[in-house]
């Protein structure tokens, strides 16, 4: 049984401990949002190292930034790493087949 539902269990007691279990509920309920505001801070972390990297993984981004968006990270960093994601996919079409390879060599006379 979980804290939560130990403390809300209906008991004689009840009326006298409420102030006190409703103290304690809060501060549960506040560090679980701070855990997962840290977790989502990691994410977008994880997202904007992956994106700076020379072939990153898409789908890898787009994971890391819905964690981050549910998380509660502020928007202003994901829109940040939403727009960089947007000019990677962008940058990756306007290059795609044009490698070493397929450039014409030039003779030196």
């Amino acid at each position: 049984m979980t804290l939560e539902a130990a403390l809300l269990r209906p008991s004689l007691f009840r009326p006298v401990f409420k102030p006190v279990f409703d103290a304690l509920l809060a501060r549960l309920q506040q560090r679980r949002r701070r855990e997962q505001r840290r977790g989502g801070e990691a994410a977008m972390r994880d997202a904007i190292r992956e994106l700076l990297l020379p072939q990153p993984d898409e789908r890898r981004i787009e994971a890391r930034l819905a964690l981050a968006r549910a998380s509660g990270v502020s928007a202003h960093d994901i829109r940040l790493a939403e727009a960089m994601l947007a000019r990677h996919r962008e940058t990756r079409e306007a290059t795609r087949g044009k490698t070493h390879r397929s450039r014409r060599r030039h003779t030196l006379h």
